[in-house]
């Protein structure tokens, strides 16, 4: 192909010179028609392109065109992230087809017209959109992996990003459940100052129970609520359409290397999240996109005015349950046991579980709360739950699990008590008790100071746990400390008395 600067000479012979196209043609060694082309051209700096009369042929692949037809058109009832690849075409051409001779860029290339041929890959056209202040945000799940301790956690965390600002909440959760997306929508309202008019979701779980024909939703009953507390309207993205709530797309991504790189350590979740805020609140004065130089803290402020207000009081983040007391004195939730006061066994309590905890009422009265147990961990155990049973039954003290998850102090002492005084379960128990009268944190100081001095006697125990407090004790409250039964030795003066008498009698 000719450059513009052999074009200009070309013309120049022809319109400077006098010569004939097909003098050109013979003293260049060009074709006529070629010499005729470039002097027809109308702007003579315009590169010249070459134009391809007929598409290419791959003659390889004419006999396996109806098989590639075959396979691209049965894609087209496939689930989208199980559809042919060339490259899975290629390799099955070569397994089922033996076509061995056929290079894996010309099926490529093969494969890419038939689409078009079929109307199989029509081109993607995205919009640009712009938000009234206050009008959308848009929610998405992702999952990340954090440090907590020494272990790897999965965690997932909540993403919803203002559509007018692109200011951005995260928050991170140790599960994926209900619990977490309501708590999720709370902390973001209170982050951004109020609630968006307009809330576009995928097709979670959490929040659809069933997609209905078109637009429609069949929403879950506990979302449904939140939705009606804080009086946003949802909008849900079609299957598989992610582009619709691409900037929330792009946020899960987006904060998993911005904030989640080089992966956070910490001691507990909550740390991590704290951190996330402030950092968060960071991008306030970063420059907005595409907005004349003003920050995404000015286009919040704007959006703040906007928003529907919070409401007066918080939505309860929390999904509630019916559970039955088992004869453990434990109830089951998420395949985890909790324990509650054994004097409600066999009863039918009512859980509430939020993302961290969880609590347990009897009608308006609630009787326990634990923190969010692990599947496949011990059960969430409460001594005072079995002080009761441990008192009726003290034997049991020695191999009661609740005893054992107080920590390596108290199941120490408990050896070293009992090796001490071997009859004395009892006592133990009312060591024990003395967590209904004085502090957790008192009570196990305490405990380790008198495993340390070798003190096994409840009172000088108990006075042990009194001093290191700094207030006074907690009222009684008919959960006295009890006591084991005391009995005052016979007096045998009389009866040698009358052993003398009687002697006398005989003498």
């Amino acid at each position: 192909m000719k450059t513009v600067a052999d074009i200009q000479v070309i013309r120049r012979l022809h319109e400077l010179e006098g010569w004939s196209e097909r003098r050109i043609a013979r003293e260049l060694h060009l074709g006529r028609r070629t010499v005729h082309k470039y002097l027809s051209r109308e702007e003579s700096t315009e590169e010249p392109v070459y134009t391809r009369q007929k598409a290419p042929v791959a003659v390889k692949m004419g006999v396996y065109q109806a098989k590639v037809d075959e396979w691209l058109t049965a894609d087209a009832k496939a689930p989208e992230k199980q559809q042919h690849t060339a490259h899975r075409i290629w390799t099955r051409l070569q397994e089922e087809e033996d076509a061995t001779d056929l290079s894996e860029s010309t099926v490529r290339h093969f494969v890419a017209r038939r689409r078009r041929a079929l109307a199989l890959s029509a081109p993607k056209v995205f919009l640009h959109l712009e938000f009234p202040p206050g009008d959308v945000a848009q929610v998405d799940w992702g999952e990340a992996y954090l440090k907590i301790g020494d272990q790897q956690t999965k965690v997932w965390m909540f993403c919803m990003r203002l559509g007018c600002s692109t200011a951005s909440f995260v928050a991170l959760y140790p599960h994926g459940r209900m619990e977490a997306f309501l708590d999720g929508h709370i902390r973001a309202f209170e982050f951004f100052g109020g609630v968006p008019h307009h809330i576009i979701y995928d097709n979670l779980r959490s929040a659809v129970t069933r997609i209905l024909r078109g637009r429609g939703r069949k929403l879950n009953q506990r979302f449904e609520t939140l939705v009606a507390h804080y009086l946003f309207e949802p909008i849900f993205a079609n299957p598989a359409a992610g582009w619709e709530k691409g900037l929330v797309e792009n946020l899960v991504g987006s904060s998993r290397r911005n904030y989640l790189v080089p992966v956070p350590e910490a001691d507990n979740l909550a740390t991590i999240n704290r951190d996330l805020v402030r950092r968060l609140l960071k991008e306030r004065d970063r420059a907005a996109n595409e907005r004349g130089g003003a920050t995404i803290g000015d286009l919040w402020d704007a959006e703040r005015a906007q928003f529907i207000p919070l409401p007066p009081r918080s939505f309860r983040a929390s999904t509630t349950w019916t559970v039955h007391v088992s004869h453990q004195a434990t109830v089951r939730h998420q395949r985890v046991q909790y324990s509650v006061p054994a004097a409600l066994v066999g009863r039918n309590l009512r859980l509430e579980a939020f993302y961290d905890h969880v609590e347990v009422y009897d009608a308006a009265h609630r009787i326990a709360r634990h923190a969010l147990g692990v599947p496949g961990q011990p059960p969430m155990l409460e001594l005072d739950h079995y002080l009761d049973v441990l008192l009726r039954k003290p034997g049991g003290v020695r191999n009661a699990r609740v005893v054992n998850q107080l920590g390596e102090t108290v199941t120490a002492y408990r050896e070293a008590f009992l090796k001490a005084r071997p009859d004395a379960f009892s006592a133990f128990v009312e060591i024990l008790f003395l967590s209904r009268r004085y502090t957790r944190e008192a009570v196990l100081a305490g405990i380790g100071q008198a495993l340390s001095e070798r003190i096994y006697d409840v009172d000088r125990v108990e006075a042990l746990i009194a001093a290191t407090l700094a207030k006074p004790l907690r009222p009684a409250a008919g959960l006295a400390v009890p006591r084991s039964p005391v009995v005052k030795q016979p007096s045998l003066t009389d009866y040698d008395g009358l052993l003398g008498a009687a002697a006398g009698v005989t003498a």
